[in-house]
């Protein structure tokens, strides 16, 4: 008796799983009919005119999504990091630096917390992240005031400099920032490194 009821609760189970797939894999919204499409249904058919690429923003030019405007104000190359303290070591690199300025204003009607880990360049079908080492940290100082977990207020802003560590052979010229508004990535614009 206990292994015809172990069999037949295991059975059903997996009746109800294939059930569930089965109703996942199939479209329940077609409707099969015989009569002929209306004027009006097969010009809905046709494919929808592309839209225009969006504008790419540059360097001093804002780019806006979700009511979050992102302006590269400047950006700058390195291969060293000037602590400008005799306590503090600079910070190099094999490859080198690229230091973009950037300007985060919120107008949304809430609090927006940025990271440094909001922003990516792109380049060649690469993607480099921000830096995070501490030498890099602590070698930009005051003057490398960063994004970390930074609370903007609805209708101000904050500016702030992101470090990439890139190769040295990379083309600021072709490469772009992506930006995001939080950690999901959802919401994204992009800036051109260049003029």
């Amino acid at each position: 008796m206990k292994k015809f009821f172990k069999f037949g609760c295991l059975g059903f189970i997996a009746l109800i799983i294939l059930g569930v797939i089965g109703a996942a894999l199939s479209d329940g919204d077609e409707k099969t009919s015989t009569e002929p499409k209306s004027q009006e249904e097969t010009k809905s058919d046709k494919p929808k005119e592309k839209k225009a690429e969006p504008k790419i923003a540059k360097i001093g030019e804002t780019s806006t999504v979700a009511d979050v405007g992102f302006t590269v104000q400047s950006v700058e190359e390195t291969q060293e990091i000037d602590s400008g303290n005799d306590f503090i070591d600079n910070a190099t690199t094999d490859g080198k630096f690229i230091i973009a300025d950037v300007k985060i204003d919120n107008e949304k009607k809430e609090a927006l917390t940025i990271n440094s880990s909001f922003f990516k360049i792109k380049v060649n079908g690469a993607e480099y992240e921000p830096v995070t080492d501490g030498e890099v940290i602590m070698a930009m100082g005051d003057a490398g005031t960063d994004f970390f977990l930074q609370q903007i207020n609805p209708g101000l802003s904050k500016s702030g400099k992101v470090v990439f560590e890139v190769p040295a052979d990379v083309d600021l010229s072709k490469a772009i920032l992506h930006c995001q508004t939080g950690a999901f990535g959802t919401e994204t614009t992009e800036i051109k490194l260049s003029k």
